[in-house]
């Protein structure tokens, strides 16, 4: 189960983190669903202003788990203009039914470039200290990007994980291909986004 949690929060970070726009404040949607053998996550988010709303759904072979956070955005201009925190309350409830209730802190920043981009995120949950730290880099011609991502929390659970995407032409959907080092599984998926 602590392997789905990692996937989860990668995830779930990433509906906050991977909107890949220059301004701090945008709106906009994220849906993105990650499959790996025994493991499936589809994750959601909303951001309207300084508010964001993400859900998220992981199966796994012995069983489930709902998760939700909601969190408010401060700029940090004197990290640059695409710095951002977030702040929020989390949840989580299993297949079991067990609730569980968090916080959570973001750091997010986004830097344009010629050639795409760079985007760094840092996040921390207090549902068993949860923890994340991704680094993207993206090529706005070709549509390609990659990133890495190390997680884990008090469960005991670690993971590296190398994604490649394709942001397909003329649309916000982009396709994914990872592996995940520790697992040594092979992820694929897609996520829309119309930041």
């Amino acid at each position: 189960m602590g392997k789905v949690r990692g996937l989860r929060l990668l995830a779930i970070a990433a509906s906050f983190g991977l909107a890949g726009t220059s301004s701090v404040l945008a709106d906009g949607e994220f849906v993105q669903f990650d499959f790996a053998p025994g493991a499936s996550t589809v994750v959601g988010s909303v951001v309207r202003g300084p508010i964001g709303v993400a859900l998220g759904w992981s199966e796994y072979d012995s069983g489930s788990a709902f998760s939700a956070n909601a969190t408010y955005s401060f700029g940090l201009p004197a990290l640059g203009d695409g710095a951002l925190l977030r702040v929020g309350p989390s949840v989580r409830l299993d297949q079991d039914k067990e609730l569980d209730l968090g916080a959570k802190v973001v750091f997010e920043r986004w830097s344009p470039t010629k050639w795409g981009g760079l985007f760094f995120l840092a996040d921390y949950n207090t549902i068993q200290n949860e923890y994340l730290v991704l680094g993207e880099l993206s090529h706005g011609l070709s549509g390609l990007n990659a990133s890495f991502a190390a997680q884990g929390g008090d469960n005991g659970f670690r993971e590296n994980t190398l994604v490649l995407g394709y942001l397909i032409p003329e649309s916000c959907v982009r396709l994914r291909l990872g592996y995940r080092f520790e697992a040594q599984q092979v992820l694929i998926g897609f996520s829309v986004n119309t930041f």
